[in-house]
C-alpha cells in the first residue's frame, strides 16, 4: 500500500448510506419488525486528519409486516424528530484508517451521536502492510473485540478488497448493560457454549488506489445477534443489521468549519444515555409527569374496583415508569392529594417502591419519618424498595441513612427487613465494582461490633445474616469473632449463632474461595466442636466448589471421624454430589467420586437417625437447562428428629446459575417444651440424692439446659429476605394460650365476636415486579434490547358476616359452642393476575421496534355461600347460587407480536401477529390432489357432468381445511345437570411449530386455555344449590333413597326352594351358595356377590372363561366373578384349543400362583382323570362354572409339553369321575395366590398329591371338598414337594437356585397359620355338621353383608338443587362403618336421586383377618355395570416377610380404560428410568399385583406383575430401616384385628428410635445405642447403670452383684420421692419401697404424685414411670431391661450410654472423655463409698507407672491421666484385671510427685498408653477408717 485509506484534505466526498435493523425469527413468511435509515453523507477535509461530516436528507422507514413480502413504509414522524439533530454538522478525527475523537453540536441527543458512530464505524480499518491475514483486538462501536482481516489485492486494476470479521462474544471490553441480573452468576465451566446471546459482524471493503491516495469506494457490513432462550440450535430469534456505504462522487472543494460550537463526544465506543430509555413495552410522554401520574392512578383505581381490568399490568408499569422520572417534590404533591384515599395510596406506594430510584427512596424515608404509613405498609414498602432498587453510588448512602432512622430502629421486625434489604443493595452495588467502598459496609459492621460488645443474640443474628447478604471478603474479620477458630470467647457464643456465622461465609466464597475454605476445613476437622457446627461447615465447603485435594482432605477427616452424625453427613453429601449431572458440578462430582473410594461403604447403611444430604436434580443437555434441589437434614444427638433442615433449589440455564429459593428451619430444645410437665423434679428427695451420687463420680456434670428456639429463614436468589426466630418466652406464651383454659377462652371469644361483627374489606397489592434488561449496540448505532417484565398482582375481596344462636353469654365457655348454631354468610373473591412480557428489538427514547411475546394468567375463585352449622345435631348445611353467568376461573393467554411505536404518534402502535393468519398449515392435514384433478382437461374419459362436481368438491374440501387448520381447538365440558352448572375446559392454539419443532416456535403464535363455569339449561330452573352433611345418629332419619343391598332380586327365588331341599337331602349348606352366586351376581349392588372372591383369594378373571370345568370344582373353588355367567354362551362355543392356549398363557388365577410346583411326577391317574374331566364339559358344569377356576383347569395332556412332571398351573381341577362325591378330590384355591394345587384320584392320594393346596375357604373354614383334600401343611415357609416330604426352605433354595426372583411364590400368612386338616373319606359326613357349626360364626363374620342391616349410617351427605324451597334431584352419599367388630368394615353408597336414574356407586373396605384387607368399588345401574377391587395380604415371599397388593378390574368403562392405556405406554420407560428389570410375560389381563418382600431392614425385593409384563428389582434400598420382627400368631391378636394394620406405623417409629432399651444379662451388656460388650462387675460395688443427666435428674438406676449367688444382681432405683430396691431372695425378687417391704406375690404398687406403677410379670418385677421417662423397667434377678422414652434421647448417661445413636463414642466416662476399653468404662461408673461404712472397698486413684520410660530420648516418669480402681488403704487386692490407661510423662528429675489427687492429671495431655492392673476384689483386715 502506498498510503493508508483516507480522504484528501482538499476534497469533498459524497457517499450514499443505508443502514437497517430487523428483528424476528429466521424463517421466512413470519412477521419481522425493524427500521431503516437512508441518507447522503458528505465528508470534506477541514485540516490535517480532521474531517467534517454532514448528513443530508435522512429518511427513516419502518418495517412491520411479513418478511419478505411486505415493504418498508416511510415514517415522517421519526424522520422529523431525528433529522433535527442528524442534519447538524459533525467533526471527526481520522488517520491511517482509525477514527479518533468525534465532535458534535452541544446537547446533541445520545441517539444521534450513536447513529453517527455507527456510520463512522464502517470506516475503521487497520491495515498491516506486511501481512495479508492477521488477527487483533480492535476498537469499534461494540467495544474492543477480536477481529480478523483478510486482504486481497488486484494489482492490475490497483484495487484492494478487505474482509473484516468481528467476534462479538470475545471482547476485552464489551459494551453492554444489564439490569436485574445481579444474582445470576456466570457458570465457571462453559462460557461461550452456554451463552444465550451470541453475535458476530462482517465487513467487506473495496478500496481504490490512485495518485492522491487510497480511497474507500464501498463498504458493506452485516451483523447478526441471535438469542436462543432454551439453547436450542434451531429455536433462535435473530437481530440482523446491515449497512451499505457507496461512493457517489468526489468534488475538489474544501469544507469550511461550521460556525456552531462543538463538543467532544469521545471515541467510536457506543455510549449509553444517562437515563436508560423507557421500558420497551410502551412509550409515554414524559413532559408533565405529575398530571400523568394522577391520570394513570385514577384510571387504575376506577377500573379495578370489582375485578382486574385487562390492562392493569401495563397501567401499573406505566405508573412505575412515570414515578422513575418524577422528582421528589412531584411525588410529595401527589401524596398530599391522595393520602386520605386508601386505594390510591396503596397503588401509589406500590409503584413508588418498585421504581428503585433515589427520589423514590427519599420519598419513602420521608413517609416513615412523618409516620404516614401503618406497620404493614412500612414493612412492604421498605422491603420492596430496597430489593428492587437500582444500586449505585447515589442510592447506597440514602439506603444507609434509611436503616439508621430511629423509627426503623425501634421496631425489631422493621429493622430486620431494612438491614437485610440494605445489605442486598450493597451486594448488587459491589458486584459491579472491583473494590467495595468501606463506607457502604460500615453500617452493618457497626451492627456486628455492637452486638458482640453487648452480647445481644438477636443483634448478632441480624448482623451475621446481613454480612451473608453482602458477601464481601472485607467482612471475614467480623465473622471470625463469632467462630470457634480464632477467638477463645467464641465458645460461649450459642451454637445457632455459630451456624449463622458459617452460613455468612457462603456468598463471600464466590469472591474469595481459598480463604473461606481454609477456615471451614479447620472447623470441620476439629472434633471438639459441636457436630451441628461442623456439618454446616461441611455443607458450605462444598458450595465453594472445592478442588480434588480439598475434597480428599474432607474424606480423610470423615475417615477418622468418631462422630457418626458428621461422618454420615459428609459421606451422604459427597455421594449426592458424585451423582450430580449439572455442568457446573462436573469437577466436584468427579472429585467426590474419587474421594468416596477412601470412605467405608458402611456409612451408606446408616439409617435416617443420622444426618443426611438428599439431592435431586436433572439436566437436559439439549436445552442446556437444569435444576438441582438439595435438602440438608442435620440431627443433633439430643433429639430424635432433625434439628435443622435446609432445602434449596438452584437453576442452571445456558451457562449461568441462580439460587432460586432456599428455606431453612432450625429447632433446638423443643422436646423440653413439648414434654414440659409441671412436676417439680428438683423438689423431690431423689434429686438431691442423685446430685450427691454425682459428686462422687470424677468430673461428672449434668447436661446444660437447652434453650428452646425455633428459627426459620427464606432466601430468594441467594438473598435473605426475612427470618423469624422464636425464643423461649414466645414459645411459653404460645403453649400457655393453647393449654390454659382461661387464655384459650379469650382467644375463642375474640374469634367469635369478630365473626359476629362481620369482616369486610378489599385488598389489592402488586406482589412482584421483575425487570430484566440486556442491551448491546448494533453496528448501525441503534441499541438492541432484550427485556423481560413480570408483574404479579393479587387481590382479595371478602365480606363475611355471622351469627351465633343462642348468643354467647358473658361467662363464655367453649362448651357453649357445642350447643349452639352458627350461621355464616360469606362472599370471598380472591384473584391473582400474572403478566409476563418478553421483548427483543430496538428501543430508543424516540421509537421502539420490537418483537413482543406476552403471556398472562388470571385466576379467580369467587366463593359465595351461606352456611349453617348446628353443633348439637351434627348437621351442616351449605347453600350457594347456581351458575347464572359465565365465570372464568382460570384464563391463560399468550401471543406474539411485532410492534412499532414512536413518540410522535402516541397511543397509536402498529401490531402484527408474528404468525400470519394464513400461515401454511400442518402438512398432515393437506389433502392429496390426484393429477387428474389438476389437469382435468386431459381426461375425456370421465363424463362431462361428473367433472365440475368433483372440482367443486375438492375446492370445498380445501376450504374446510383452510379454516380447520388455523387453530387447534379442544373443549371438554363436565355437566352437572342437577346443579345447573357445567365446568368447561377449552384450549385454542396456533403456533409456528409446523416450521420447526422447537420451544421458541411453539411460543410464537397464539394460545389460550381457560376453565370456565357456565350455566347449563335444565328442565327446571334452580334457585339454589344445597349441600347438607349429617353425621352421627341422626343420619339414618335423613336418608331419602333407601340403600338396599339386594335391589330387585326377583330371579333368585326359584333357587331358594331347590337349595332348601338339597340341604335336607345332603346335609350340606355350602354347595349351592357358591354355585348360585354366579347367577345372582348380576343383580347385586352390595358386596355380597363378591364376598367369596376376596375370601377365597382366587383371582376372578372373567377374560377367558372356558367351558370345561366340573361342577364340583366350583364348589371348592372360589366364587366366580359376575362376568362368568354373562359370558357363558360365548364360553360354550369355544373349542378345546382355546383352553389349551389359555393354559399356556397361564391366564387368570393361575397367574397369581403361576406356581411351578416342585413336586415329584404325578403322571398317574391324575393326569388322565383331569383330561377326561376337561373333555366332559357337561352343561351343568358350564352353567355354574367359575371362570377363574375354569381357565386353569385345562387338559393336562396338552400341558405335558410345557412341563415335564407336575402340573404347574392346574390349580383347582377335579377328577370328573368322582365329582358326585367330592370326597376323594383334592381341589383347593390358594388364598394368597401362594401356590397351585393339582388334583389326583383317591387311590394315589398319599403319593402324588402336591402339598401346596393352601386354598382356604371363608376365613379359615373349609368346605367339605377341601376338608377331605390331601393338602399338606404348607406353613413350612416354602413349597412342599409332596405330602410325604414337605420340603423346607433349604430344599427350596436348592430347587430355585438359579431362578429369577419373579418366579417365587407369594404365600399368605393366613394360610400358614390355619393349615387345612386331612380327614379320611369315611368320616366326612359325620364331621361335616360339626365343622359347619363350629365355623358358622366365622363365616358369618367373614361375609361382608350390607352393613345397613346391622348398623345405622354414620354419615349422610346430600347435594340438591332447590326451587321454591322444594328439593329437586341431586346426589346422596351414605357411609356405614363397623369399626369395633372382629372384622372392621366400611361401606359407602352414592346414589342418584333423580327419579329416572338407577345409577349408583357402591364401595366397601374391610379387614378380613389378621393378614388380609380388601376393598372394592362397583358402579353403574344399581352398581352392576362396572367393578374394581383391591386386596392387601401379608405373608411370605421366598422365605421373607412380604406384602402383596392386588388390583383387579373385571369391568371398567372405556374412558377409564383409554386413560389407563395411555398411562400404560409410559410404564416400560418409567421402569427403565427407575432401574427395574422388565420381562414380558402373559399375566392375567385385568389384574395387577405388587409384591414387596423385606429382605433386610434396609432392603426389599419388589415384583410388579402387570398384564403383559413383570417388573422386578432385587435389594431396593429403603429410606428407613423397617423392623423385621417375628410374626404374631392370630390367636394372640386382640379384637378388632385391624390393630395389626394400625400398629405397623408405630412399629416403624419404635424401630426408628433405635432399641431405646438397655439390657444386662449375666455379664453381657447391650446399651441404648445397641453396642454390646462383656463386663464383669467387681463385687459389692454399685454401678450407675442408667441415669437422667439432664438438669431435671429425674431418675437413677444402680446395680451390684447380689450376695446370694454369682449370677444374681440387685438393683436400686432413685425416682421422684422414692427409693426402690429390688433384690433376689430364695429365687424370687423382693421389693422394698423406701425401705418398706412389699407383699411377696403379685406385687402391685402405685405411687401418688407423678405416676409410677410396679407390678409382677413372669418371674420378675416391672416398673413403669412414663412421667419420669421410664417406659418400662423389668428385673428378675438375672436380667435387667430398661426402656426409656423417646424424649430422653441424648439426655442419658451411665453404663447404658447416652442414647444418642453415636455408637463409636459409647464408652464415655462421667468426665466426658472416652475410655480406652469396656473395663475402664465400667470402672468409671462405680459408686465409691466411705471407708468402713460401705461394702464397696474400691476407690479410684491416679497411679504412677512402675517403670521409667524413654520418651523422645528423655528419661521420664509417667502418671495416669485417668484414675484406676485400687483397694482402700489397709486392704489388699485379691483379684485384678488389666486395663489400658493413658499416661502423662514428666522428666524423671522433675519435682512433681503423686500426692493423693492433688495434681489434676486428667487435665493433662496424654503422652503414651500402657496396661496396668486394676483391683476388682479386696480383703480388708485392718481397714483405715480415717481416709
Amino acid at each position: 500500500f502506498p498510503t493508508d485509506p483516507g480522504f484528501g484534505s482538499r476534497k469533498s466526498h459524497l457517499y450514499s448510506y443505508e443502514g437497517w435493523v430487523l428483528n424476528g425469527l429466521q424463517e421466512k413468511s413470519l412477521a419481522k419488525v425493524g427500521v431503516r435509515l437512508s441518507s447522503k453523507l458528505e465528508i470534506s477535509g477541514l485540516s490535517e486528519n480532521v474531517y467534517l461530516l454532514k448528513i443530508r436528507s435522512p429518511l427513516f422507514e419502518e418495517y412491520n409486516g411479513i418478511w419478505p413480502r411486505d415493504p418498508f413504509t416511510r415514517s415522517s414522524k421519526i424522520t422529523q424528530m431525528v433529522s433535527s439533530c442528524l442534519t447538524r454538522p459533525f467533526k471527526f478525527e481520522y488517520s491511517s484508517g482509525r477514527i479518533g475523537n468525534i465532535y458534535g453540536p452541544e446537547d446533541c441527543p445520545a441517539m444521534c451521536i450513536n447513529i453517527v458512530r455507527g456510520i463512522l464505524n464502517m470506516m475503521q480499518i487497520t491495515i498491516k502492510r506486511s501481512q495479508n491475514v492477521y488477527e487483533l483486538q480492535e476498537a469499534g462501536i461494540g467495544g474492543v473485540c477480536h477481529t480478523r482481516y483478510i486482504i486481497q489485492e488486484d494489482r492490475k486494476n490497483s484495487r484492494v478488497s478487505i474482509t473484516k470479521t468481528v467476534d462479538q462474544n470475545n471482547c476485552q471490553e464489551k459494551v453492554m448493560k444489564s439490569v436485574g441480573m445481579a444474582y445470576i452468576y456466570p457458570c465457571p465451566v462453559d462460557m461461550m457454549k452456554g451463552r444465550l446471546v451470541k453475535g458476530t459482524a462482517a465487513f467487506s471493503y473495496k478500496l481504490k488506489q490512485s495518485d492522491g491516495g487510497t480511497l474507500i469506494t464501498e463498504v458493506v457490513s452485516q451483523q447478526v445477534y441471535q438469542i436462543s432462550p432454551l439453547s436450542e440450535p434451531t429455536g433462535v430469534a435473530v437481530m440482523e443489521a446491515r449497512q451499505q456505504l457507496t461512493l457517489l462522487e468526489v468534488r475538489s472543494e474544501q469544507g469550511s468549519a461550521p460556525d456552531v460550537s462543538m463538543q467532544s463526544y469521545g471515541s467510536l465506543r457506543y455510549q449509553f444515555p444517562s437515563v436508560l430509555p423507557q421500558m420497551p413495552l410502551q412509550l409515554i410522554k414524559t413532559k408533565s409527569p405529575e398530571q400523568r401520574i394522577v391520570e394513570t392512578l385514577q384510571h387504575i383505581v376506577l377500573n379495578n374496583q370489582q375485578d382486574f381490568h385487562d390492562d392493569v399490568p401495563y397501567r401499573f408499569l406505566e405508573l412505575v415508569q412515570l414515578c422513575r422520572i418524577a422528582s421528589a417534590d412531584t411525588l410529595e404533591s401527589i401524596w398530599r392529594q391522595f393520602s386520605d384515599k386508601p386505594r390510591y395510596r396503596q397503588w401509589l406506594l406500590s409503584a413508588v417502591s418498585a421504581t428503585g430510584t433515589t427520589e423514590a427512596l427519599k420519598f419513602i424515608k420521608t413517609r416513615i419519618r412523618s409516620d404516614d404509613l401503618n406497620y404493614l405498609q412500612t414493612l412492604l414498602s421498605v422491603s420492596f424498595a430496597l430489593h428492587l432498587m437500582k444500586a449505585d453510588e447515589h442510592t447506597v448512602p440514602i439506603a444507609a441513612d434509611l436503616i439508621t432512622s430511629s423509627r426503623i430502629q425501634k421496631n425489631p421486625m422493621l429493622q430486620q427487613v431494612a438491614c437485610l434489604g440494605y445489605s442486598s443493595v450493597v451486594n448488587r452495588y459491589c458486584s459491579r465494582t472491583s473494590a467495595c467502598p468501606k463506607e457502604a459496609l460500615q453500617p452493618i459492621h457497626d451492627l456486628a461490633d455492637e452486638a458482640i460488645s453487648r452480647g445481644r443474640e438477636d443483634k448478632m443474628k441480624l448482623a451475621l445474616k446481613c454480612i451473608g447478604n453482602m458477601g464481601e471478603p472485607a467482612s471475614i474479620k467480623r465473622i471470625l469473632k463469632f467462630l470457634p477458630i480464632s477467638s477463645s470467647s467464641a465458645s460461649d457464643i450459642p451454637i445457632h449463632i455459630q451456624i449463622d456465622a458459617i452460613m455468612a461465609l457462603r456468598k463471600i466464597a464466590w469472591k474469595d474461595p481459598k480463604t473461606v475454605q481454609g477456615y471451614l476445613i479447620q472447623i470441620l476437622a476439629d472434633q471438639s466442636l459441636p457436630p451441628e457446627v461442623r456439618m454446616m461447615a461441611c455443607a458450605v465447603i462444598f458450595e465453594t466448589r472445592p478442588a480434588l485435594p480439598l475434597i480428599t482432605t474432607i474424606a480423610n477427616v470423615a475417615m477418622k471421624e468418631s462422630n457418626l452424625q458428621v461422618a454420615s453427613f459428609v459421606y451422604s453429601h459427597m455421594k449426592a454430589l458424585s451423582k450430580s449431572s449439572l455442568p457446573y458440578t462436573y469437577n466436584i462430582s468427579s472429585a467426590c467420586n474419587i474421594a468416596l473410594k477412601l470412605l467405608a461403604p458402611k456409612l451408606d447403611r446408616l439409617s435416617y437417625r443420622y444426618s443426611k444430604v438428599i439431592r435431586i436434580g436433572g439436566y437436559f443437555d439439549n436445552y442446556k437447562v437444569g435444576a438441582a434441589g438439595d435438602v440438608f437434614v442435620m440431627n443433633s444427638p439430643g433429639t430424635m428428629f432433625p434439628s435443622a433442615v435446609i432445602s434449596k433449589l438452584m437453576a442452571y440455564s445456558a451457562g449461568s446459575v441462580a439460587d432460586l429459593v432456599e428455606v431453612g428451619v432450625r429447632v433446638e430444645g423443643l422436646t423440653d417444651v413439648i414434654m414440659k410437665q409441671n412436676i417439680p423434679f428438683a423438689e423431690y428427695p431423689a434429686y438431691k440424692k442423685i446430685k450427691e451420687v454425682g459428686k462422687t463420680l470424677l468430673g461428672w456434670k449434668e447436661l446444660p439446659k437447652e434453650t428452646p428456639l425455633i428459627s426459620a429463614y427464606l432466601k430468594l436468589f441467594g438473598q435473605e429476605l426475612a427470618y423469624v426466630s422464636i425464643n423461649k418466652e414466645v414459645l411459653h406464651q404460645a403453649m400457655k394460650t393453647v393449654l390454659e383454659p382461661a387464655d384459650r377462652n379469650t382467644v375463642m371469644k375474640r374469634i367469635a365476636s369478630q365473626i359476629r361483627n362481620g369482616i369486610a374489606g378489599q385488598w389489592t397489592q402488586p406482589v412482584w415486579l421483575g425487570e430484566l434488561r440486556y442491551i448491546v449496540p448494533t453496528c448501525t448505532g441503534l441499541p438492541l434490547e432484550y427485556g423481560s417484565y413480570t408483574t404479579a398482582l393479587a387481590r382479595a375481596a371478602l365480606n363475611i358476616d355471622g351469627k351465633i344462636t343462642p348468643p354467647l353469654t358473658g361467662d363464655f365457655r367453649p362448651s357453649q359452642f357445642l350447643e349452639s348454631t352458627v350461621q355464616i354468610r360469606s362472599d370471598i373473591n380472591p384473584s391473582l393476575y400474572l403478566h409476563t412480557v418478553a421483548t427483543m428489538g430496538v428501543n430508543t427514547e424516540y421509537f421502539q421496534h420490537a418483537v413482543e411475546i406476552q403471556g398472562k394468567v388470571l385466576t379467580r375463585l369467587p366463593m359465595k355461600f351461606d352456611a349453617k352449622i348446628d353443633m348439637k345435631l351434627k348437621n351442616i348445611k351449605i347453600e350457594t347460587n347456581p351458575c347464572h353467568e359465565e365465570t372464568e376461573i382460570v384464563v391463560g393467554r399468550h401471543k406474539a407480536f411485532a410492534v412499532s411505536r414512536n413518540i410522535g404518534e402516541l397511543g397509536v402502535e402498529k401490531r402484527t401477529s408474528i404468525l400470519p393468519e394464513d400461515a401454511s398449515s400442518n402438512i398432515v392435514e393437506e389433502p392429496f390432489k390426484p393429477s387428474e384433478r389438476a389437469s382435468s382437461e386431459g381426461f375425456t374419459m370421465q363424463g362431462a357432468d361428473s367433472m365440475p362436481r368433483k372440482q367443486a368438491y375438492s375446492s370445498q374440501e380445501d376450504l374446510r381445511h383452510g379454516t380447520g387448520r388455523k387453530t387447534r381447538k379442544r373443549d371438554i365440558c363436565v355437566k352437572l345437570h342437577h346443579l345447573g352448572c357445567q365446568l368447561c375446559f377449552s384450549r385454542r392454539s396456533r403456533d409456528a411449530s409446523f416450521l420447526k419443532n422447537t420451544f421458541l416456535h411453539r411460543l410464537i403464535g397464539e394460545h389460550e386455555a381457560k376453565i370456565v363455569l357456565m350455566p347449563v339449561q335444565t328442565d327446571a330452573d334452580i334457585d339454589k344449590i344445597q349441600l347438607e352433611i349429617q353425621a352421627g345418629s341422626r343420619a339414618a332419619s335423613k336418608i331419602i333413597h333407601v340403600v338396599n343391598s339386594e335391589s330387585e332380586e326377583d330371579e333368585s327365588s326359584p333357587y331358594e326352594d331347590i337349595q332348601a331341599k338339597l340341604k335336607k337331602i345332603l346335609g350340606i349348606e355350602n354347595v349351592f351358595k357358591v354355585a348360585n352366586k354366579t347367577r345372582r351376581q348380576k343383580k347385586q349392588p352390595s358386596k355380597k356377590g363378591n364376598t367369596m372372591l376376596t375370601e377365597l383369594g382366587t383371582d376372578p378373571n372373567a377374560k377367558n372363561p372356558s367351558s370345561s370345568s366340573s361342577a364340583s370344582s366350583t364348589v371348592s373353588s372360589s366364587s366366580s366373578s359376575s362376568a362368568a355367567s354373562r359370558d357363558r354362551k360365548k364360553a360354550v362355543d369355544e373349542d378345546e384349543n382355546d383352553e389349551v392356549k389359555q393354559a399356556r398363557n397361564k391366564d387368570a388365577s393361575s397367574k397369581s400362583s403361576s406356581s411351578s410346583s416342585s413336586g415329584r411326577s404325578s403322571k398317574s391317574s391324575s393326569s388322565k382323570s383331569s383330561s377326561s374331566s376337561s373333555s366332559k364339559s357337561s352343561s351343568s358344569s358350564s352353567s355354574s362354572s367359575s371362570s377363574s377356576s375354569s381357565s386353569s383347569s385345562s387338559s393336562s395332556s396338552s400341558r405335558k409339553s410345557l412341563s415335564h412332571h407336575s402340573h404347574r398351573h392346574h390349580s383347582r381341577h377335579l377328577n370328573g369321575s368322582s365329582s358326585s362325591s367330592s370326597s376323594s378330590s383334592s381341589s383347593s384355591s390358594s388364598s394368597s395366590s401362594s401356590s397351585s394345587s393339582s388334583s389326583s384320584s383317591s387311590e394315589s392320594l398319599s403319593h402324588h398329591s402336591h402339598g401346596h393346596h393352601s386354598g382356604h375357604l371363608e376365613g379359615g373354614s373349609s368346605s367339605s371338598s377341601s376338608d377331605s383334600s390331601s393338602s399338606s401343611d404348607s406353613s413350612s415357609s416354602s413349597d412342599s414337594s409332596s405330602s410325604s416330604d414337605s420340603s423346607s426352605s433349604s430344599t427350596y433354595s436348592k430347587i430355585w437356585g438359579d431362578d429369577e426372583i419373579y418366579q417365587y411364590r407369594f404365600k399368605s400368612a393366613h394360610r400358614q397359620e390355619f393349615p387345612k386338616r386331612k380327614l379320611p373319606a369315611d368320616r366326612l359326613s359325620s364331621t361335616y355338621p360339626s365343622t359347619r357349626s363350629s365355623r358358622a360364626s366365622s363365616r358369618a363374620a367373614s361375609r361382608p353383608k350390607f352393613l345397613g342391616d346391622v348398623k345405622t349410617p354414620v354419615l349422610a351427605v346430600f347435594l340438591h338443587g332447590v326451587r321454591n324451597d322444594k328439593k329437586i334431584g341431586g346426589l346422596q352419599l351414605v357411609v356405614y362403618a363397623d369399626m369395633d367388630s372382629v372384622r372392621p368394615q366400611m361401606q359407602v353408597f352414592v346414589s342418584n336421586l333423580t327419579d329416572s336414574s338407577k345409577w349408583k356407586l357402591c364401595a366397601d373396605a374391610s379387614v378380613l383377618n389378621a393378614h388380609k384387607a380388601a376393598a372394592y368399588l362397583k358402579w353403574g345401574r344399581n352398581c352392576q355395570d362396572y367393578k374394581m377391587s383391591a386386596e392387601l395380604v401379608t405373608g411370605r415371599f421366598a422365605a421373607y416377610p412380604a406384602v402383596q397388593v392386588k388390583l383387579e378390574w373385571p369391568k371398567v368403562p372405556s374412558s377409564i380404560r383409554s386413560i389407563a392405556e395411555w398411562f400404560y405406554k409410559f410404564v416400560p420407560g418409567a421402569a427403565f428410568m427407575l432401574g427395574l428389570s422388565e420381562k414380558t410375560d402373559k399375566n392375567p389381563s385385568r389384574q395387577a399385583r405388587v409384591i414387596v418382600a423385606l429382605t433386610s431392614p434396609r432392603t426389599c425385593d419388589v415384583v410388579i406383575k402387570l398384564p403383559d409384563m413383570i417388573l422386578y428389582e432385587k435389594a431396593m434400598r429403603l429410606p428407613l430401616s423397617l423392623p423385621v420382627g417375628p410374626r404374631i400368631p392370630a390367636s394372640e391378636l386382640q379384637s378388632p384385628i385391624w390393630n395389626v394394620f394400625a400398629e405397623a406405623p408405630s412399629a416403624v417409629l419404635e424401630n426408628l428410635k433405635g432399641q431405646a432399651c438397655c439390657s444386662l444379662s449375666h455379664n453381657k451388656i447391650t446399651t441404648f445405642n445397641g453396642v454390646q460388650f462383656n463386663y464383669t462387675m467387681p463385687a459389692n460395688c454399685y454401678h450407675i447403670l442408667a441415669q437422667d443427666c439432664s438438669s431435671d435428674l429425674k431418675f437413677l438406676v444402680m446395680m451390684r452383684n447380689a450376695e446370694e449367688a454369682v449370677n444374681l444382681k440387685a438393683i436400686n432405683i432413685k425416682l421422684g420421692s422414692h427409693e426402690i430396691d429390688m433384690h433376689p431372695v430364695n429365687g424370687r425378687v423382693k421389693l422394698l419401697v423406701d425401705g418398706v417391704e412389699s407383699r411377696a406375690r403379685n406385687v402391685s404398687y402405685i405411687s401418688a404424685g407423678a405416676s409410677m406403677w410396679i407390678h409382677s410379670e413372669k418371674q420378675g418385677l416391672v416398673l413403669v414411670a412414663p412421667a419420669y421417662g421410664i417406659d418400662k423397667l423389668y428385673f428378675d434377678g438375672y436380667t435387667l431391661r430398661i426402656q426409656v422414652a423417646l424424649w430422653m434421647a441424648g439426655k442419658m448417661c451411665g453404663i447404658c450410654g447416652k442414647y444418642d445413636a453415636e455408637c463409636e463414642q459409647e464408652y464415655r466416662m462421667p468426665n466426658g472423655y472416652l475410655a480406652k476399653d469396656a473395663v475402664s468404662f465400667g470402672h468409671s461408673w462405680i459408686l465409691e463409698e466411705k471407708p468402713c461404712t460401705g461394702a464397696c472397698k474400691l476407690r479410684r486413684s491416679f497411679v504412677k507407672l512402675e517403670k521409667t520410660v524413654q520418651l523422645a530420648g528423655v528419661e521420664s516418669k509417667c502418671y495416669s491421666t485417668e484414675p484406676v480402681l485400687r483397694c482402700m488403704k489397709g486392704c489388699s487386692a485379691t483379684k485384678t484385671t488389666p486395663v489400658t490407661v493413658g499416661f502423662h510423662c514428666l522428666p524423671a528429675d522433675s519435682a512433681t510427685s503423686l500426692t493423693d489427687k492433688q495434681t489434676k492429671f486428667d487435665q493433662k495431655s496424654e503422652d503414651m498408653q500402657d496396661t496396668v492392673d486394676a483391683h476388682i476384689a479386696c480383703s480388708c483386715e485392718n481397714e483405715d477408717c480415717s481416709a
